[in-house]
């Protein structure tokens, strides 16, 4: 590979780069792993393999279509009319629906239920990558297969395809991270704004497509007429790309909040190996799923006791039977007796007034079977039953009554709205809030 050839390369990897790294760099929540990005960026790249194939099927059809018409598919055939139409239908309905949804569909089935796709920005990085991998690709195959002039190829299709890509994966990623948000918190939960996203990037790419096309349609065109409305359709892309990044970075919001956990078992669903879902899983082959800590969302913070599939013990009740409770209650001490013995372990505490177990008592022998006399009066001592202390009885004691303590005011830490007591998230942007100490400064 010579010099020229890797100038060439640079400006055909130099859009991809510039790009995603304004994304990146106007990204407010975590940093997103980078094998999950890498992973739908190389996916997204070897899906312009399925689309050639459906392009070629498509156009395939089309030529069956006008063949049995008794009609080719060239401009002498058509006519200028005639042939605007054919190659609208074939870049619209063809190209732009078959290129779109790879990059849907590889966002839909790979990142949209994945536990780290958790910010609605994440949409835009995650779509974003989606594009630029299949634009990447893409462009190096026109830049280097059976190409005449690869820089100039290199230099206009930096300033203007891989542009278009992208700004259609962002864009749908954007939709994608609001229909997640809404999915997940059931704010407008039937809705799905990506497919209108979608409809609106195959018809963006589609026009993009056939205008550049015109110089083989129109003969009688001028040049400057053709570079003038191009010219507006790209400034309408760059306008629409950065607008999309900002408004994505403005209205960023936490995806997994109260409702998540409350109503859609989030819990269960972090244990699903780092999938999660609307639909209540809490087995899996009929084996109760273990808890996996050490993930993101592996443990609940809204309900800790939830994650481990326990219901909230009740509070303690002093004085109770401990097997009713649930909490056993303080372990008394173990006095010794006069002679210094100690009690018999694991006894209750009201169990020391009965005196010793029967087994724990010295053996009484009986003389007068066998006309023996009782031993003497020091022989005796030894063989006496020891007197047992005699201990008080436990007396319950009820817990003290709390002291009701001021509540401090609690406000959002995202948005700095003044929320109710008692509440973990905000009404107003989602975000978790925060407690306000009385020295004014966040916890």
């Amino acid at each position: 590979m010579g010099f020229l050839d890797l100038i060439t390369l640079g400006v055909a990897l130099l859009p991809t780069i510039v790009i995603f790294t304004i994304v990146l760099a106007n990204a407010r929540a975590k940093r997103e792993p980078f094998k999950k990005v890498a992973s739908v960026f190389t996916i997204s790249a070897l899906s312009c393999i399925p689309a050639a194939i459906l392009e070629g099927i498509g156009i395939g059809i089309i030529t069956a279509v006008l063949s049995a018409m008794g009609s080719g598919v060239s401009k002498e055939d058509l006519g200028v009319t005639g042939f605007a139409i054919y190659n609208a239908v074939q870049f619209v309905f063809i190209v732009g629906l078959a290129e779109e949804a790879c990059k849907y569909f590889t966002f839909k089935w790979i990142i949209f239920h994945d536990r780290e796709f958790d910010n609605t920005y994440d949409g835009v990085i995650y779509g974003a990558a989606s594009a630029l991998g299949f634009a990447t690709l893409e462009n190096l195959m026109y830049v280097f297969l059976d190409n005449d002039s690869p820089l100039y190829t290199a230099i206009m299709r930096a300033i203007l395809s891989v542009p278009m890509h992208a700004v259609t994966g962002i864009v749908m990623g954007y939709y994608f991270g609001i229909c997640k948000y809404r999915k997940y918190n059931n704010v407008n939960a039937d809705t799905h704004p990506q497919r209108g996203a979608f409809i609106f990037s195959v018809i963006l790419h589609g026009v993009y497509d056939w205008w550049v096309s015109t110089g083989e349609m129109f003969d009688d065109m001028s040049g400057t007429l053709m570079y003038s409305v191009l010219a507006v359709i790209m400034l309408f892309i760059y306008i629409l790309l950065g607008r999309t990044v900002h408004l994505a970075k403005k209205q960023t919001h936490a995806i997994y909040n109260a409702y998540y956990y409350e109503h859609l078992d989030g819990q269960i669903q972090d244990m699903m190996g780092g999938k999660t879902s609307d639909k209540k899983r809490p087995y899996f082959l009929g084996v109760p799923l273990p808890q996996m800590y050490g993930r993101t969302g592996g443990f609940n913070p809204y309900n800790p006791y939830a994650s481990m599939g326990m219901a909230p013990p009740p509070p303690p009740v002093y004085g109770q039977n401990p097997y009713q409770t649930g909490y056993a209650q303080p372990m008394q001490p173990n006095y010794p007796n006069q002679n210094g013995a100690m009690p018999m372990n694991g006894q209750p505490y009201g169990g020391y007034q009965q005196g010793y177990p029967q087994q724990a008592r010295p053996a009484q022998q009986n003389y007068s079977n066998y006309g023996q006399q009782p031993p003497q009066q020091g022989i005796q001592q030894q063989y006496r039953q020891p007197q047992q202390p005699v201990y008080p009885q436990s007396v319950p004691v009820s817990a003290p009554a709390p002291v009701p303590q001021p509540q401090p005011d609690i406000y959002c830490a995202n948005c700095g709205a003044k929320c109710k007591p008692g509440i973990n998230f905000c009404a107003v942007c989602g975000s978790k809030i925060k407690r306000a100490p009385q020295n004014g400064s966040f916890s």
